[in-house]
C-alpha cells in the first residue's frame, strides 16, 4: 500500500509539474537560445515529416545535411523533439501574414508554437521531479540497501525501530530540486540544461541497478546515448561512474573476480551508447568522425560571455574559482543548501565504514556489484560537486549563470532528503512527535518556493532569501537575467509606440517567433539604433554603454516602460519626445 500510494504520488507530482510549467511559461519570454532553437526545430522536424511520408527522404543527404545546418553545433534530439511537438499540439498563426511567416497548425491545435515546443522539455522536468520522488522514497527503508536487494521491508520490525513515511523524502527530494527559481525557470523553456540535468538522474539510477542486473545492463547504453544527444555534459557520465565502480571494488577489500574487471554495464554504455548517438544525430550520418571533431573542437573554443560577478565584468578567462560555489549559495535558500552538504558528508562516511557481507553471491560478468553496498554516497559526491569543480577550472568558458552546473542539483536533493531521514533517525520522535517530520518539512520548502512563485516569470533573476532576492543580488553585483526574455510584459506598450524598433539583445530570431504567433505588435520592424524611433535595454553591467547610446539618441535618461522584479529594473523601453 505505502509503496503503490508513493508511486502513485510522485506520478502525481510530476504531472502537476508538467502542467503548471506548460502554463506558467506561457509568460516568460523566449531567450536568444530559444529562438535559434525553434528555427532549428523546424527544419528537423520538416526533414523527418518528409521522411515519415517517403522513407527514402531520410538517406538523401543534400536534403538532410540543409536541415541540420541550422544549430549543428548541438545535439539534435532536444529540437527534433520540440519540433515535432509542434506538429502536433501548435496552434496556427494569425491570419494575413505569408505561410512561411506565420505559425502552422498542428494535428492537434491546442497551444502557441513555442509553447508547444517547449513540451517536451517539460515533460523531462515532469519525470525529473517522479524520479526523485521514488529516489528519495527509497531512503526511508529502515535498512541499509544492497544492490540486488529488491524484497520489501520486514514486517515484523524491533518494537524499537523507529520509521519515516517514504512521503516525507520523496517530496523533500522532488521539491528541492523542481522549486528552486533557476531550476523552475530553465526546467519551462525549450533548451537542454535540465533535460540532460533529468537524463543524466535517470543513467545514475539505471546504473546502479545495472550493477546487479543484466536486464538493466542493456539498458544502460542507450539511455547513455540518449543523455548524450541532449547535451554534451553527458560525456562525463561514464567517466565519474567509472571512479565510482573502481571505488566500490576498492572498499570491498578483496581481489575483483574475473567478470568484475570488465563488467556488462560499461560494456554496454562503450557499445551502446555510440549508435545510439549517431542514430539520433543525423548530421553525423554523413563523415561522422570529421563532424564529431569539429563539435569538439567548436566547444574546446568556445566563445565567452559576459558575466557580472561581484561587481565585476568578466569577457574573457578566467572567471574567478568562487564563481559556481557564490552562485549556487546566492540561489539556493540555505536551509536546503547546508541540508545538502550534511547529506554528502553523512553518506560518504556510511559508504566508507559499510563492509560487504561475509557470504556474498559470486560476482559475475552480468552483475559485478550484487551484494555489496550500494555506495549511494560516493555517486551523490560525484555528480553533485564535479559540475562545479569543472566549472570553477580557469580555462572552462564563461557559458552563463547556474544553468551550466544544474546537473548536480538532482543529486544534492538526494543527499538532502537522505540527511532529513538520518537527522530524525538519530532523534527517533515518540507519540504525537513521531509527525514532526512531515510537519517540519514545509518550513524546508517554503522559502524556495515562495521565491520561484514571486520571482516569476523572471526566475532568473531571483536569488535565494539570505543573498536577499532579486535586490540583494543587485547590491551584490550579480547577473540579472540575460539574453532578451524579460520582454513579455511590454509587448503591449511596444504595440503603441511607432517603430522601428531597436531590439539590442532581443535576437532576431526570438522576434519572429513572436511574430509568427501573433504575440509581436503588427508592422514593429527590428532596426539598429541610428534608425529606431523606440528601443529595448536590457539591464547588465555590460550594458552601460548602449543604456547611454539611448540616452543621446532619445534625448531622455528616463523610460517610458520598465520591467522590474522587486524594484530592479530588468528591462527598460526607451522612446522619443518623453
Amino acid at each position: 500500500m505505502t509503496r503503490r500510494l508513493t508511486a502513485l504520488v510522485a506520478v502525481a507530482l510530476g504531472l502537476v509539474v508538467v502542467l503548471l510549467l506548460a502554463r506558467g511559461h506561457r509568460d516568460v519570454g523566449y531567450v536568444r537560445d530559444e529562438g535559434i532553437y525553434f528555427h532549428a526545430s523546424r527544419a528537423y522536424a520538416d526533414w523527418a515529416v518528409r521522411g515519415l511520408r517517403s522513407p527514402s527522404a531520410l538517406f538523401d543527404r543534400a536534403a538532410r545535411d540543409r536541415a541540420f545546418a541550422v544549430n549543428h553545433e548541438h545535439p539534435a534530439l532536444m529540437k527534433l523533439a520540440g519540433g515535432l511537438s509542434a506538429r502536433l499540439f501548435s496552434a496556427p498563426g494569425p491570419e494575413g501574414q505569408p505561410a512561411e511567416a506565420r505559425a502552422q497548425a498542428g494535428l492537434l491545435p491546442l497551444v502557441p508554437e513555442g509553447a508547444a515546443m517547449r513540451l517536451p522539455a517539460q515533460l523531462l522536468a515532469g519525470l525529473g521531479v517522479v524520479l526523485l520522488a521514488l529516489a528519495g522514497a527509497a531512503l526511508a527503508r529502515p535498512r541499509g540497501h544492497v544492490l540486488g536487494d529488491t524484497s520489501p521491508p520486514p514486517p515484523d520490525l524491533s518494537p524499537g525501530t523507529w520509521t519515516i513515511h517514504p512521503l516525507v523524502p520523496a517530496l523533500l527530494a522532488a521539491l528541492w530540486f523542481i522549486g528552486l527559481p533557476h531550476v523552475w525557470f530553465h526546467a519551462g523553456l525549450h533548451c537542454f540544461d535540465v533535460p540532460v540535468a533529468v537524463l543524466t538522474l535517470a543513467v545514475v539510477l539505471c546504473y546502479r541497478r545495472a550493477l546487479a542486473s543484466w536486464r538493466w545492463s542493456l539498458l544502460l547504453g542507450p539511455l547513455l546515448g540518449v543523455a548524450i544527444s541532449v547535451k554534451h555534459n553527458a560525456l562525463f557520465v561514464p567517466v565519474l561512474l567509472g571512479v565510482h565502480y573502481l571505488a566500490s571494488l576498492a572498499l570491498a577489500r578483496r581481489r575483483p573476480s574475473r567478470g568484475q574487471w570488465l563488467p556488462l554495464p560499461f560494456l554496454s554504455m562503450a557499445l551502446l551508447a555510440p549508435p545510439t548517438v549517431l542514430a539520433l544525430w543525423p548530421w553525423l550520418w554523413r563523415d561522422p568522425l570529421v563532424r564529431l571533431g569539429e563539435y569538439f573542437e567548436f566547444h574546446r573554443l568556445h566563445a565567452y560571455y559576459n558575466t557580472e560577478y561581484l561587481h565585476i565584468n568578466y569577457n574573457q578567462p578566467p572567471l574567478p574559482w568562487s564563481y559556481p560555489f557564490v552562485l549556487t549559495w546566492a540561489t539556493v535558500p540555505t536551509a536546503l543548501l547546508l541540508l545538502a552538504g550534511l547529506g554528502l558528508v553523512l553518506a560518504v562516511r556510511k559508504d566508507l565504514s559499510a563492509k560487504p557481507p561475509a557470504d556474498l553471491p559470486a560476482n559475475t560478468f552480468a552483475a559485478p556489484l550484487r551484494g555489496h553496498p550500494a555506495r549511494d554516497g560516493l555517486l551523490w559526491a560525484l555528480f553533485g560537486l564535479f559540475p562545479l569543480l569543472l566549472i570553477s577550472l580557469p580555462s572552462i568558458p564563461i557559458f552563463g549563470g547556474t544553468k551550466h552546473w544544474l546537473t548536480a542539483y538532482p543529486f544534492l536533493a538526494l543527499a538532502a532528503a537522505f540527511a532529513y531521514v538520518t537527522l530524525w533517525r538519530g532523534l527517533a520522535p515518540t507519540g504525537r512527535l513521531r509527525h514532526l517530520p512531515a510537519a517540519l518539512l514545509p518550513l524546508l520548502l517554503v522559502p524556495a518556493l515562495w521565491s520561484t512563485a514571486h520571482g516569476h516569470p523572471h526566475g532568473l533573476s531571483q536569488y535565494a532569501p539570505l543573498a536577499g532576492g532579486a535586490r540583494g543580488a543587485a547590491d551584490l553585483g550579480l547577473l540579472r537575467g540575460f539574453w532578451g526574455g524579460a520582454v513579455a510584459p511590454l509587448l503591449d506598450d511596444m504595440s503603441r509606440r511607432p517603430g522601428p524598433l531597436y531590439l539590442h539583445d532581443l535576437h532576431e530570431l526570438a522576434r519572429l517567433q513572436y511574430e509568427r504567433e501573433g504575440r509581436w505588435p503588427p508592422g514593429l520592424a527590428g532596426a539598429p539604433l541610428s534608425r529606431a524611433r523606440a528601443g529595448l535595454l536590457f539591464h547588465e553591467r555590460h550594458m552601460l554603454s548602449n543604456e547611454v547610446d539611448l540616452w543621446n539618441h532619445f534625448g531622455t535618461t528616463a523610460p517610458v516602460d520598465v520591467v522590474t522584479l522587486d524594484d530592479v529594473p530588468l528591462t527598460s523601453l526607451y522612446a522619443g519626445g518623453n
